[in-house]
């Protein structure tokens, strides 16, 4: 590590119980971190099974499809009724 760092993780020492919960806070805010690669794997499988579901429910007749149009029509109609106004991007 650079000395920048061992010189934060020696203030970080000196620091109060409620001052370290607040920074970790902080920094939970505003930094997120990476997943590990095997953790990585994992919401990578779970997501696969998820689109293979969703593809059995669409091959199987489960699910109704609807064209885009359809759905911004629903999207505006949801919209207006809790009295938002939809921004196109």
């Amino acid at each position: 590590m650079t000395a920048a760092v061992e010189h934060i993780k020696k203030e970080i020492r000196s620091l109060g119980p409620d001052e370290i919960e607040a920074l970790l806070r902080d920094l939970q805010n505003e930094y997120v971190l990476p997943p590990a690669d095997d953790e990585a794997a994992s919401i990578e499988a779970e997501w696969d099974a998820e689109i293979d579901r969703r593809m059995q429910d669409v091959i199987e007749g489960r699910v109704e499809l609807i064209s885009a149009e359809e759905s911004d029509r629903r999207m505006d109609a949801l919209f207006a009724k809790h009295g938002l106004e939809r921004h196109s991007a």
